[in-house]
């Protein structure tokens, strides 16, 4: 019997909430006959809470996302909401339309991924059993703006904190060899294995701020003028300069070979993350071949599976089990 899975021994964050999701009950049917290790989706509709790539416009209509996530739940998966916006949270906590989102992510279960010890603080304050998982955001903010910043111990603070903590990439792969002793639950400490972003980019934290205002800007303005469109092509223009990647500058990725996160299972990590969120289909099939089935079985080989399961669902209509008219 084929295996197609690379790992079977761990749990796979994958970028199918509100983007991707016909992935879902694909890669279910092809894995039927194995364990199926994705058991985190993430993602979020626009709103003020929203970090990184949107994944959906502004949701209202709230009986259609606890439809859409009650259906996620039938799929053994766990909706986890990118709640990482740091741009002026504090003034954001009681935004109406978050807040219901909460609230109907939290009854179906759902996990959140937060940046900032005030929404932490006010999502516990409604719900003391919500899941949170410290992101990646907050260490790489915090190492751009303390030089002493002590990375290691603040990882193991977070575990005493959060059920999950998402760790940066650079730090796993400088200490490859000993993260398993740094930390206090290597079983709970999340890694992001295939960000394509300049090794350490002195940027991040302004990508991320500018990504979230443009986010805000696209999506939270109820009406758009002329100098609102003027900011948001601003916006746009910043990050393109101090993006090495949209320059075709050559740069260090942070991107993780095979054997690296061979060697991450093999000490210890559970949780593995694959981003993509506002890649195209074919885009992120590439970067599930490389990091998530086997490679001995050929790329052509998988992806001709998956063309023929995702017709035989559109014939059949099955898609809908998942694929809601809200997406």
């Amino acid at each position: 019997m084929k295996k197609y899975v690379k790992y079977d021994n761990v749990e796979y964050f994958m970028p199918f909430l509100y983007c991707n999701d016909i992935f879902i009950p694909i890669l279910e049917e092809l894995l039927k006959d194995e364990i199926n290790p994705i058991k985190y989706v993430y993602g979020s509709p626009a709103c003020a809470w929203q970090g990184g790539r949107v994944t959906q416009p502004e949701i209202n209509n709230f009986s259609e996302i606890d439809l859409y996530l009650r259906s996620l739940k039938s799929h053994n998966i766990i909706p986890t909401f990118t709640f990482s916006n740091i741009n002026n949270i504090e003034e954001k906590l009681n935004d109406e339309n978050s807040n219901n989102l909460l609230d109907v992510a939290y009854k179906n279960d759902a996990h959140f991924i937060v940046a900032t010890d005030a929404l932490y603080n006010h999502i516990k304050a409604r719900y003391p059993n919500a899941k949170m998982h410290c992101s990646v955001i907050s260490p790489i903010c915090k190492k751009i703006d303390d030089k002493n910043f002590d990375e290691t111990r603040f990882y193991n603070e977070m575990l005493d904190k959060y059920e999950v903590v998402i760790i940066r990439p650079e730090y796993a792969i400088e200490n490859i060899d000993k993260l398993d002793k740094l930390v206090s639950d290597i079983s709970r400490i999340e890694v992001l294995i295939n960000q394509h972003c300049l090794y350490d980019c002195k940027y991040h934290k302004l990508h991320y701020i500018l990504i979230n205002k443009l986010i805000y800007n696209n999506f939270l303005k109820t009406q758009s003028n002329q100098e609102e469109m003027k900011e948001i092509a601003a916006i746009d223009a910043e990050i393109i300069k101090h993006c090495p990647k949209e320059h075709n500058i050559k740069y260090k990725s942070v991107c993780m070979s095979d054997e690296q996160v061979a060697k991450l299972v093999d000490i210890g990590v559970k949780k593995i993350k694959i981003q993509g969120r506002h890649k195209i289909f074919d885009f992120l099939y590439d970067e599930l071949y490389q990091h998530f089935f086997n490679k001995d079985i050929s790329k052509e080989e998988i992806r001709s599976q998956i063309d023929l399961i995702s017709a035989r669902m559109l014939q059949d209509n099955k898609e809908k089990s998942i694929i809601f008219a809200i997406r």
